[in-house]
C-alpha cells in the first residue's frame, strides 16, 4: 500500500451542495417521508388506522396531548371495553404515530400509569414464565 491517503469526503462537503438546491419544504418532505417508513411494514395500516381513529375521536389537527391520549384510552377501557393488552397496543401504535407525524419524544406518564391500572384491575390473570431449574436445562 503506498503513503498516500484518500481524500475521505465528508458529510458536510456531500450535502452542501444538495441541501443549498433543496427548500426547507422539501427536506421536510423528504424526512416526513423517512419517518414514516420506520413504521412496521406489515403493520402500517393498522398503525395508520389506529392513529386516524383516535384522531377523529379527539378532533385535533395538531399535535395531540397527554390529555386527549388519555381520554382516548379511558373511552376504550370503559366503553368499548377493551382489556389491557389491547389498550397497550392502541397506545403503542398512537404513540408511534404521533412521534412520526410531530417530530418528539413523547412522554406520557398519566396514560402509562392509567395503563397500569387496568392491567392491575384486570381480572384476566398475567402469565409468569417459569424459572429454569438445573434439571430442566439439562434435557
Amino acid at each position: 500500500m503506498s503513503g498516500r491517503k484518500r481524500k475521505v469526503p465528508t458529510p458536510s462537503s456531500d450535502s452542501s451542495s444538495s441541501d443549498s438546491s433543496s427548500t426547507s419544504s422539501e427536506k421536510s418532505k423528504k424526512v416526513k417521508a423517512i419517518i414514516a417508513d420506520l413504521l412496521p411494514s406489515k403493520s402500517r395500516k393498522l398503525y395508520e388506522k389506529t392513529y386516524a381513529d383516535f384522531l377523529s375521536f379527539a378532533k385535533i389537527k395538531g399535535q395531540p396531548s397527554e390529555s386527549d391520549i388519555l381520554l382516548y384510552m379511558h373511552d376504550l377501557a370503559e366503553i368499548k371495553k377493551l382489556g389491557y393488552k389491547t389498550l397497550w397496543q392502541r397506545y403503542s401504535m398512537i404513540k408511534s404515530g404521533v412521534q412520526a407525524r410531530h417530530d418528539t419524544k413523547v412522554d406520557h406518564r398519566r396514560v402509562t400509569a392509567y395503563l397500569k391500572r387496568q392491567e392491575e384491575q384486570s381480572s384476566v390473570p398475567t402469565k409468569k414464565a417459569s424459572v429454569f431449574t438445573p434439571k430442566g436445562t439439562k434435557k
